[in-house]
């Protein structure tokens, strides 16, 4: 007969909430009227029949009405009076003293509602009931709304209807307490979980930065000291582009996103470290539309297949050969391509443990909506192609 919570009456519940078919219908105040009559009619029946059943009389529907009609006027007082407290701030206040003063609330107002709902009752119809032993045996008209006080039957029903009307409500408010506690645990959960994959796919790029740093860091260095002498300009070139690959290479491990502009200039110092060493076996070509720069990707996505090309496609190839990156827009999708003339991949490759992991990368970042082939480019050589939602 109200909303049994301490949020604002738009985030609020009703006791006909905890029947799952009134949870599809969005929260309103035309709504929760419309429950509260409902709500009002099924206990107005119920005591009904109970008191006829105390009585030990069949009921008539005379006093049906007369039962509906004291329902309702009890049910949206109490309503009225769970709206006055959320708006007041009053529930809140109760609330927020601890469970004693809370119960305390939601008896109070149940009690209160019951008495103005008889008291309107019997002034609007003018009613006089009989009682005996307690138990209500009769209503009828020409009565004085004071003579309730004087009517046993009357108080007991009173105070019974309150209890009954108390204990339901307590219920539902704890009922929802708990709900709210175990949706709140579950997203908690859920929040651990999402971190706890964050983090591991940082550790992960960690790890993945670290295999690939190292082979590299040495076999450059190695290069620069044989040049120093020998060709001192083309040494110095080489070192240049090192320290561009290392800067971007630093910044790209230390965040959690990067740009498909920013992996463009990654991956463009990188090859030009291993043209310097490769000299005419390596060309490349890196092509990132303007419009696709600034597009978020997660960082070393791409690197890892192209230092997979040099390896094990160009390297092993004795004239060498190309590498081309590419990034275009498909509809919903950016494409990603990486095409060499290198030896192509054995059939074993295809499914290695760098492009297994990768494929897990994206799978953790984008679901199904993330793709990663692998083809034979026709001029020799192999293409992979990730496809990642726009």
């Amino acid at each position: 007969m109200g909303r049994m919570d301490s949020s604002p009456p738009a985030a609020g519940s009703h006791p006909l909430e905890m029947i799952p078919f009134f949870r599809r219908f969005p929260c309103s105040p035309a709504r929760d009227l419309l429950y509260t009559f409902i709500w009002n009619c099924g206990l107005g029946t119920a005591f009904w029949l109970m008191n006829a059943g105390l009585v030990g009389r069949l009921p008539t529907s005379y006093n049906l009405l007369l039962y509906l009609v004291m329902a309702n006027l009890i049910g949206y007082s109490i309503h009225g009076l769970f709206v006055l407290g959320q708006r007041t701030g009053i529930d809140r206040w109760f609330v927020a003293r601890g469970l004693f003063a809370k119960a305390a609330y939601f008896t109070a107002v149940p009690t209160l509602g019951v008495i103005a709902g008889f008291q309107v009752w019997m002034i609007v119809f003018d009613l006089a009931v009989t009682s005996h032993e307690g138990v209500v045996i009769s209503i009828g008209r020409g009565g004085s709304w004071r003579r309730w006080f004087e009517e046993p039957g009357w108080i007991v029903s009173m105070a019974t209807t309150s209890i009954i009307i108390s204990l339901v409500l307590v219920s539902i408010s704890f009922w929802r307490e708990r709900e709210a506690r175990g949706q709140a645990q579950l997203e908690r959960e859920r929040l651990r979980a999402e971190r706890v994959e964050r983090e591991a796919a940082l550790a992960n790029l960690r790890a993945l930065q670290a295999q690939i740093e190292p082979h590299f860091l040495f076999n450059t260095l190695a290069n620069v000291a044989s040049l120093v002498d020998a060709e001192p300009a083309k040494a110095k070139g080489m070192l240049d582009s090192f320290i561009r690959f290392l800067r971007a290479s630093l910044a790209a491990t230390r965040a959690e996103s990067t740009t498909l502009g920013a992996e463009a200039e990654l991956i463009a110092a990188y090859l030009d470290v291993l043209r310097v060493r490769m000299g005419a076996r390596l060309r490349y070509a890196v092509d990132v539309a303007p419009e696709l720069r600034g597009w978020p990707l997660a960082p070393m996505l791409l690197q890892p297949v192209v230092e997979n090309a040099i390896r094990h496609g160009l390297e092993p190839k004795v004239e060498g050969g190309e590498i081309a990156v590419r990034a275009r827009r498909e509809g919903e999708h950016v494409v990603i391509e990486i095409r060499d003339t290198g030896v192509g991949f054995a059939p074993a490759t295809r499914g290695g443990v760098g492009l297994t992991n990768l494929r897990d990368r994206l799978r953790g970042l984008h679901g199904d909506r993330a793709t990663l082939t692998i083809g034979d480019n026709p001029g020799g050589g192999a293409v992979v192609t990730i496809r990642l939602p726009a």
